[in-house]
């Protein structure tokens, strides 16, 4: 987890949409790196083997074989308390070769403002 994330810019709160969620904690801007988060990337077989857990609805996809295998990653910290929105205010970026997802604000976020994610392939399956 990047310096700016320690409760500078995002804070995880109770969630009017889902139990908890990451909050804006100051007005950030749109482009505003929110956080980078360090992620443990998962074989294709534990990805598997992961689905069928609670989990799998808090994991990141990292790539995808030709064969339609998906390989994952556990994000740590307080990126996993995103919730989704079909019109999310920050996007993510995974970064398999880094080992790392980087938050970024899409729109301007006033302090307070819940931080939402579009979950892109979980969508339909999130909790």
């Amino acid at each position: 987890m990047s310096p700016l994330t320690g409760g500078a810019r995002a804070e995880v709160r109770t969630s009017p949409l889902h139990g908890r969620g990451l909050f804006a904690a100051q007005s950030l801007r749109e482009g505003t790196e929110i956080g980078r988060y360090p992620l443990l990337i998962l074989s294709h077989e534990d990805t598997e083997r992961l689905k069928a857990t609670r989990l799998y609805h808090y994991v990141f996809y990292v790539d995808e074989r030709e064969d339609g295998a998906v390989r994952a990653a556990v994000a740590f910290g307080e990126i996993s308390m995103c919730n989704h929105s079909r019109q999310p205010n920050a996007v993510f970026d995974v970064d398999g070769d880094a080992a790392e997802v980087i938050l970024t604000a899409a729109t301007d976020i006033a302090p307070g403002e819940e931080i939402l994610i579009d979950y892109e392939d979980f969508a339909d399956e999130a909790i």
